[in-house]
This record gives C-alpha cells, sequence and structure tokens, in this order.
C-alpha cells in the first residue's frame, strides 16, 4: 500500500471518529435544545476547531510514525538513504495531482447535494438544526468519499480523461 493511500486511510479514520462524537453528543442529554441556534452553532464551531487541530495532531504523528517504519524497514543508520527514500514516497507528481482533482470532485458533489438538500428540508417546514445537522453530515461524508475515491484511485490507477 502506497504512502499516499496510508495518509488518506489515517485521515478517513480520524475524521470519522470525530463525526461520531459529534453524533453521540447531538444526540445525548447534554446537547442544546433544538431551537437554541446559537448553542448549535457554537458546539459545531467547536467540532470543526478540533476536527482541525486532531487532523494536525494524527498527521505529524503519521509521518514520524512513516518515517521510523521506514528506518526500521531498511535497518541502516544511513541518514541520507533514509531521507531520500521517505522524499521519493511524498512527493506529488502528476498523477497524485490528477487524483486529488478526481476525487475532491467527489467530495464537492456530496457538499452540494448536502446543501440542496438542506435547503429542502428548511422549505418542507423542518427545523432549522436539522438543516444544520444535513450540512455538517455532507461536509463529513463527501471527506470520507473523497478520501475513498482517492485511496482506489492510488491502488487500483487511474487514467487521464
Amino acid at each position: 500500500m502506497s504512502y499516499q493511500s496510508k495518509r488518506t486511510i489515517v485521515s478517513i479514520a480520524a475524521g470519522v471518529l470525530l463525526f461520531t462524537a459529534y453524533a453521540v453528543y447531538a444526540l445525548g442529554e447534554r446537547a442544546p435544545a433544538p431551537d437554541n441556534l446559537r448553542a448549535w452553532s457554537a458546539t459545531m464551531l467547536a467540532f470543526i476547531g478540533i476536527g482541525v487541530v486532531m487532523i494536525i495532531t494524527v498527521q505529524i504523528a503519521f509521518h514520524i510514525a512513516f518515517a521510523i517504519g521506514i528506518a526500521v524497514k531498511e535497518n541502516e543508520r544511513d541518514d541520507k538513504r533514509i531521507k531520500r527514500i521517505f522524499s521519493v514516497s511524498t512527493h506529488e507528481d502528476e498523477r497524485e495531482k490528477l487524483i486529488k482533482l478526481k476525487s475532491s470532485r467527489i467530495g464537492y458533489t456530496c457538499a452540494g447535494l448536502g446543501f440542496i438538500t438542506a435547503l429542502a428540508t428548511l422549505a418542507l417546514g423542518c427545523q432549522t438544526v436539522t438543516a444544520l445537522h444535513i450540512l455538517l453530515g455532507a461536509c463529513a461524508l463527501g471527506s470520507v468519499a473523497e478520501g475513498a475515491v482517492s485511496v482506489y484511485f492510488y491502488e487500483k490507477g487511474v487514467r487521464n480523461g
């Protein structure tokens, strides 16, 4: 499995864990009242902030573990060779850019469909907090779908066109 696939899988796992924590909070007893949009907005912003910090921390830990894994696998003490292997593994080429473009299209499509669904729920008379949850869920689903498509393309290959 490639470096990019492993990195993406780790990010997907962290994102799913965070969204699960949000869902547990939102469905729990300590959740704000459905009509308290200020509290829900603050909660969502807090979880977004936690998510950013968590993703950064997870990526740093992953890079450290990946570098240690290369050093152990190579079983050498030559820092130049390990740096070269790490550099080659993490280098971004045209294939990576094409995969990012194709997978980001999936993520944006999910987010866009979530936005339309949230507007439809408001038009049908549902609570505003429902639309907020749909927006957040669509963004989370789009992120997971984007990661899954990226892993698929990294492992199975991608063609231009």
